[in-house]
């Protein structure tokens, strides 16, 4: 049986200068990957890839009609804008959300020009957009890669940091219990826990937790979020040797913090407007 929603395919940070942003991302440690471009969409970005997952920071390069939300959606900072569903299909995913009362957009498709072993090969995908109206916070979509081989490739997946993949997002809501029924509308019936105040998602792979600003300054000591309200918050990415890491983002001048022995965190000065957790587990 195909599905619509099997877990987290990537992430989408969105950045108000991509130059600046590709430079930090390679000073925390992250092989980047060369820019790409979205014609269609009028947005540039380049990508930090796992063995299974990946995140991306994205930048506009052309007002179009595509990025006019994204646009407006910079004008109070960049950070962590939406998390990417792995599907069997946009056309599965597209049925299963009108059904949940989702109003999805119909799939749209897009390509972006990718160099594989010295030759230019095109990146293909399908994805299937939400509007706000039924977004929790986070900017869910599916994401049909039509091409993985040209996205998901080994010699990519190395990073100097030790960056494994992604172990989970977090939002921070000021009400996270209120969101469980739309929650419950791209992940299913019981997918949806209570974790004191808060919420942990079952997408199928990775979790997204939602805290409350008090539970969020608690576990994230002197880090103070980039935006008011209720936003997707923090991303938290498994690394092989977190003394090696930290090490590394020593070295490279980057400030971070370490409010225990398992985890460092960096603040989103030093990330594009992200807060970026590294962890071994």
């Amino acid at each position: 049986m195909k599905r619509a929603v099997k877990g987290l395919d990537h992430v989408v940070v969105m950045v108000d200068g991509i130059d600046a942003a590709e430079a930090a991302y390679r000073k925390l440690g992250f092989q980047v990957q060369p820019r790409g471009f979205h014609k269609k969409l009028g947005t540039a970005n380049h990508l930090m890839i796992f063995d299974t997952d990946y995140f991306e920071i994205l930048g506009i390069v052309e007002d179009t009609e595509f990025n006019a939300e994204r646009r407006e959606w910079l004008k109070d900072g960049g950070g962590l804008a939406n998390v990417a569903l792995a599907t069997d299909g946009a056309d599965v995913a597209y049925e299963a959300f009108k059904a949940a009362g989702l109003n999805p957009d119909a799939p749209l498709f897009f390509d972006r020009a990718v160099e594989v072993a010295g030759k230019t090969e095109l990146a293909k995908f399908r994805t299937v957009r939400i509007p706000k109206d039924n977004m929790p916070v986070v900017g869910f979509f599916v994401c049909e890669h039509q091409t993985p081989e040209f996205v998901y490739r080994p010699e990519w997946a190395t990073h100097p940091n030790g960056a494994r993949g992604i172990l989970g997002v977090t939002v921070i809501a000021e009400q996270p219990a209120k969101w469980i029924p739309e929650l419950e509308k791209y992940f299913g019936p019981g997918s949806v826990k209570r974790e004191g105040e808060g919420l942990v998602v079952d997408t199928g792979t990775q979790p997204i937790r939602y805290m409350t600003p008090k539970d969020y300054a608690v576990r994230y000591p002197g880090i103070t979020p980039v935006r008011a309200g209720d936003h997707p918050a923090l991303l938290t990415i498994r690394v092989e040797n977190l003394a090696a890491c930290e090490d590394l983002l020593k070295k490279n001048g980057v400030k971070y913090t370490k409010p225990d022995s398992g985890r460092l965190v960096v603040p989103p000065s030093e990330a594009a407007h992200l807060t970026l957790e590294f962890s071994e587990l």
